[in-house]
């Protein structure tokens, strides 16, 4: 087994015991004696367990930022593909339990090692959305007059919803109104200029 396919294994494991149990309750020796090796192994990969929780949570937003940019250049006009990445981003981080984790307030002040993942994935999202919005005004197809303050807007709002979706456990319970309001938002990006 090669030291690419030992480390896959021990993130993979990891992902298990981080979804099932959560980071405080999970320990360096369930991890490797899942994958049957013993715990140096893991802390030859990786210093420590926040270290490794880092790389699972990294894994998991790549995925979803894989699906974003699908999306993104899809080719599809500007907005069906803002409605898209709404409700895609929104589904996908309902399913994301170790983002989910980092969203809890003591978790967060706690464990300042997620900052840079998660601020990772905020410019990725910040990046995507400005370009897309100005693509889509210079063409004339959105009719927004504050790129920046638009994404920032747009970003706090979808923060603001993840903790009730996610930490409440109530997205399907909305699912039907998300896209009610993802909608309400596409409509006010729009250009109605002739």
């Amino acid at each position: 087994m090669s030291e690419t396919d030992i480390k896959n294994l021990i993130v993979e494991s990891a992902t298990k015991f981080f979804s099932k149990y959560g980071f405080h309750k999970t320990t360096m020796d369930e991890i490797a004696k899942h994958i049957h090796k013993a715990k140096g192994v893991l802390y030859y990969y990786f210093k420590s367990k926040e270290e490794l929780f880092n790389e699972v949570l990294k894994q998991e937003l790549s995925n979803v930022k894989t699906e974003l940019s699908k999306i993104i250049n899809s080719g599809k006009d500007y907005l069906t593909i803002i409605k898209n990445y709404f409700l895609t981003r929104l589904k996908l981080l309902s399913t994301a339990v170790n983002y989910h984790e980092t969203l809890k307030a003591d978790f967060f002040e706690k464990y300042h090692f997620v900052k840079d993942v998660r601020d990772e994935f905020a410019e990725f999202e910040y990046t995507q959305l400005t370009l897309l919005f100005r693509k889509g005004n210079s063409e004339g197809r959105l009719d927004i007059k504050n790129v920046k303050s638009t994404v920032n807007m747009v970003m706090m709002l979808l923060k603001s919803i993840e903790l009730p979706l996610y930490l409440q456990n109530k997205y399907h319970e909305y699912e039907k109104t998300i896209d009610e309001l993802v909608t309400m938002i596409i409509n006010s990006l729009r250009s109605y200029k002739k």
